[in-house]
């Protein structure tokens, strides 16, 4: 992968959160994983155990009573997907050319710590739609999302009514843009702030609520139930950390 970070972003140190953000995404996919779920389903595994606290904190996941915890149809829906998407980030995160920057001071949101722009297929050398290239354009996140269950070695998108594929790894880019509050958010914050944006991305998160702590996530997601929970970006940005 390709992390490009300009202006104030190539100032600071910023690599390393975007690194703890990746592991923290192939940790849940990893534990999510569906040839892991007996694993998972252990009730003697004290790990499992932390794993399926979280789900059931974060995302209203419930497990059935007993040495066998089992997973209803509808959570099992649920714990696949959101596998899918933590991998997905993961990946793009990973292996996408990813652009990082501040947003230029006019577009600063006081209220917000970053946003993930959707990506650019056949990008330019600055990130952009190639306008020597009739194949560039910019897709959506949708599009991205129509794809994740496919894997991720190619993607088609349809473009001026015609499909075209690419390689996500080769062919797309896309920028995070920060803004001053994330400057000032403590590490896990920043860190929590990436899988947060990415969601929206991925997996198309809302901002019912919000947290700057654990302790305050846990206790939100709890309270909203599982449909909205499982909607919000910052339920999705701290179950991670619990892991």
């Amino acid at each position: 992968m390709t992390r490009i970070y300009r202006g104030q972003a190539q100032i600071e140190s910023l690599d390393t959160y975007f690194i703890d953000a990746l592991g923290l995404c192939r940790t849940a996919a990893g534990w999510l994983q569906p040839r892991n779920r007996n694993v998972l389903l252990d009730a003697n595994d004290a790990d499992a155990t932390t794993v399926r606290t979280a789900l059931t904190t974060y995302f209203g996941v419930q497990f059935g009573a007993g040495p066998a915890p089992a997973l209803g149809p509808g959570d099992t829906v649920f714990v696949d997907t959101a596998q899918t998407v933590y991998a997905a980030i993961a990946t793009a995160l990973n292996t996408w050319t990813v652009y990082i920057e501040y947003a230029d001071w006019q577009d600063h949101d006081p209220d917000e710590y970053a946003s993930a722009r959707p990506p650019v297929v056949f990008p330019d050398a600055e990130g952009n739609v190639d306008a020597g290239n009739p194949n560039s354009f910019q897709a959506t996140w949708a599009d991205v999302r129509n794809n994740m269950n496919r894997g991720t070695q190619s993607y088609v998108f349809m473009h001026n009514g015609l499909p075209v594929t690419v390689s996500p790894a080769r062919d797309l880019s896309f920028r995070i843009q920060l803004n001053t509050r994330f400057r000032n958010a403590d590490d896990m914050l920043k860190q929590e702030t990436i899988i947060h944006e990415m969601s929206h991305a991925l997996a198309d998160t809302n901002d019912a609520a919000y947290a700057d702590t654990i302790a305050q996530a846990r206790l939100i997601c709890a309270a909203h139930g599982a449909p909205t929970a499982r909607d919000t970006a910052d339920c999705w940005g701290f179950f991670p950390f619990d892991l």
